[in-house]
């Protein structure tokens, strides 16, 4: 009799640690994300920091990935707020530019043919911890590089920005994004544009 008793509680035990483990799995695995339009899956990391938040952009650029990037930015209210110069260039086109004007311009930008390289965060950036429900990162510096697909051209954008991460129902998602300005090639030095003009571009077509 005390041998079956040890076996049920044993097997009990066994079935509770199983069960958290599963669990746990769902919660802080990277999950998959597919675009009802193309069928494209893409495994995405939960929303748990800014970090995995802001990684899980240069996974959909690279994937030209819509949902993915739609599903990382506030479900309630997204700002983003262009450099000087891409505001000159682009006159008019960013007052008001909420998370309906950036998930227009996201799915223009990614149907429009092109393949994407993207390094979402210089190596030297730091990356502060998240504390309380909003978190800033400064003069973080992200480089992509757009190739045409139709013609093979090169456009590459390289800029400092700030982006602002709040917390929305225990998930972490970008709230703010405010370019600074165009960063150098490291190569050539030549001054590169911002994603501002790559919004500006598609928001005016």
């Amino acid at each position: 009799m005390i041998k079956r008793n040890q076996n049920y509680w044993l097997m009990l035990l066994l079935g509770l640690v199983m069960i958290s483990g599963s669990l746990s799995g769902c919660f802080f695995d990277p999950r998959e994300a597919a675009d009802p339009a193309t069928g494209t899956t893409v495994t995405y990391f939960d929303k748990v920091s800014s970090a995995n938040v802001w990684a899980n952009l240069e996974k959909s650029l690279e994937a030209t990935h819509a949902p993915g990037w739609e599903d990382n930015i506030s479900q309630v209210d997204f700002i983003y707020i262009p450099d000087t110069d891409s505001e000159s260039q682009f006159p008019g086109v960013f007052p008001g530019w909420n998370r309906e004007k950036e998930v227009s311009f996201i799915n223009n930008f990614y149907n429009s043919g092109v393949t994407i390289s993207a390094q979402i965060k210089n190596d030297e950036f730091i990356v502060p911890p998240d504390s309380g429900t909003e978190v800033e990162w400064e003069n973080v510096i992200y480089d992509l590089t757009v190739t045409n697909n139709a013609d093979n051209s090169v456009t590459r954008y390289r800029g400092s920005a700030i982006i602002t991460f709040r917390l929305e129902s225990n998930f972490w998602y970008i709230y703010q994004w405010r370019d600074q300005q165009g960063e150098s090639d490291p190569g050539n030095g030549q001054l590169l544009p911002t994603m501002g003009v790559l919004r500006g571009t598609f928001a005016s077509k």
